[in-house]
């Protein structure tokens, strides 16, 4: 009963920390979570997406400000599809766009939790485990953004409690049901192509380790199978989607082994897990690792205990799963390879999961020493979440606000709203050099402000061949602070400065010019 109550307590917690302040935190909606809200809603209010397919499969990532926009790009749907639900029964914003997310951040919660009652023999430990994911930094970050990368990470768990219970039972659903879950999750992100095989080429090893029948392997391999289906009509109908993916994320020869192998134990670098947690600004504050501080002894033990002989060949995939992690990456190389967090996140809840073996190694092994230092250990979690936090919902919000939106289409919306209320605007051009994103994020803020009208006014603007005679006049021009064209275009007098929007530092970011 205390053990019930201690895990609805960490629930309880998960939940404010992952859903508080949705709408505002992160502060902007990055072009990503743009690109998959309008995607939903497509699908929520026609059944159709962008593109005017219906239902599909894969969604094609192209700019819906050019017409027969072609990209190589085809995004996986099971992001998409959980956001199109929720947009039946809730307006499109930022917090309803954000809320698969968030749930799925609460219920990896609570299956660290049933993980972990089958792989120590306390339940205590299954409390430990679900409350140092609950307050780990990086599934914080990534569990209140409305993107992909996280998406797996609950199919993994999902499979590794399913695989555990094969090993404990004899229920001839469960390597069935353990199947489908990978193949499911193949729909979960362009990654899982390469994890969720190798998972399940990992569970055959299982079952075969502990002399489970040929019949186990046969429902494994069939329910793996059965969500590849699907695939067969919709390559029929889209056959260039395997040369288009194959295009858009190839395995790149630009590194050697060496250079392969330098980039993969970077993944492992100490500041990298327990201090910086990454250098891009989107996916890490840059005062706190991907995980806790505790965790950088805690790991070690952890690992350490898992290597003795006559350890639990069960825990032994812990180990495959977070070693295992970064090896996408080092695949495919896609774009800034290096300290990508967010297609590292699968490491997460194998390393929180390493880390409680640490803590029961201390114990059980060290006895008054080890328990004093588990003990501190475990304490320092909280006291660090909650300075992280802090800054997180504060001061972090302005360092990032720029990587996730450089214009802040947001303010950028609500002016030029503002101002077709005051007197119609002919037409509303985005500069072509705005930046990655923009077209979306500004569609965004139009559909969900209920003004698509000045969607159908929109168009893209080359500022270098700039022709005052083919803009109407009150027409409103919008372009980065930087754009070296911007004094051209008010000396020349055909235009004037309307507004100046700044970000959430009150840094300028985006000039919006009214044609005279």
């Amino acid at each position: 009963m205390l053990v019930r109550t201690a895990l609805a307590g960490v629930l309880l917690v998960a939940a404010f920390s992952y859903l508080r302040a949705l709408d505002r935190v992160p502060v902007y909606l990055g072009w990503d979570e743009a690109r998959f809200a309008l995607q939903g809603h497509a699908i929520a209010t026609t059944g159709r997406d962008l593109n005017g397919h219906r239902t599909p499969l894969f969604f094609h990532n192209t700019d819906p400000l050019i017409q027969n926009n072609s990209s190589p790009i085809w995004w996986q749907p099971v992001l998409i599809y959980l956001i199109a639900a929720v947009l039946r029964f809730a307006p499109l914003s930022e917090w309803s766009v954000r809320l698969p997310i968030a749930a799925l951040a609460i219920l990896n919660v609570g299956l660290l939790y049933a993980i972990a009652r089958r792989l120590f023999s306390n339940a205590w430990y299954a409390v430990l485990a679900a409350f140092m994911l609950a307050l780990t930094p990086a599934h914080l970050i990534f569990g209140r953004m409305a993107s992909d990368y996280f998406c797996p990470v609950p199919f993994a768990l999902l499979w590794l409690l399913c695989l555990l219970e094969c090993i404990r039972t004899d229920n001839r659903w469960l390597p069935a049901a353990t199947g489908l879950v990978l193949g499911v999750g193949l729909y979960s992100y362009i990654a899982s192509w390469i994890v969720m095989p190798f998972y399940l080429a990992v569970s055959h090893v299982l079952l075969w380790h502990f002399r489970k029948p040929l019949r186990a392997h046969v429902d494994l391999t069939v329910g793996f199978a059965v969500p590849l289906l699907a695939l067969i009509p919709w390559i029929w109908l889209h056959p260039d989607t395997p040369r288009d993916t194959m295009r858009g994320y190839a395995v790149s020869t630009g590194l050697n082994l060496t250079e392969r192998v330098t980039l993969y134990w970077d993944y492992f670098n100490p500041s990298y897990l327990f201090f910086s947690g990454g250098s891009d600004p989107m996916w890490a504050t840059r005062r706190a690792g991907v995980f806790a501080l505790a965790l950088a002894v805690l790991l070690p033990c952890g690992i350490w205990s898992m290597c003795r002989r006559n350890a639990d060949i069960r825990r032994a995939v812990l180990l495959v799963g977070f070693f295992f992690a970064p090896v996408p990456i080092i695949l495919a190389l896609p774009e800034a390879p290096k300290y990508a967090t967010a297609r590292d996140l699968l490491a997460v809840p194998f390393g929180v999961l390493i880390g409680v073996a640490g803590v029961e190694w201390l114990i059980t092994e060290h006895r008054r020493s080890g328990r004093i230092v588990a003990a501190l250990l475990i304490v320092s979690i909280p006291f660090q979440f909650v300075s992280f936090a802090r800054d997180y919902f504060a001061d972090y919000q302005n360092r990032s606000g720029f990587r996730l939106d450089s214009a802040n289409m947001r303010d950028v919306a609500a002016y030029v709203i503002a101002s077709d209320r005051t007197a119609r605007v002919p037409a509303v051009y985005l500069s072509k050099d705005l930046g990655t994103g923009k077209s979306v994020q500004w569609k965004f803020h139009l559909v969900k402000s209920q003004r698509e009208d000045l969607w159908q006014r929109t168009e893209y603007l080359d500022v270098a061949t700039f022709n005052s005679r083919d803009v109407p006049s009150g027409s409103l021009v919008v372009l980065d602070m930087n754009n070296h064209h911007l004094n051209d275009l008010i000396n020349s007098d055909r235009c004037s400065i309307a507004h100046i929007v700044k970000d959430a530092a009150n840094a300028p970011t985006a000039t919006i010019l009214r044609k005279n």
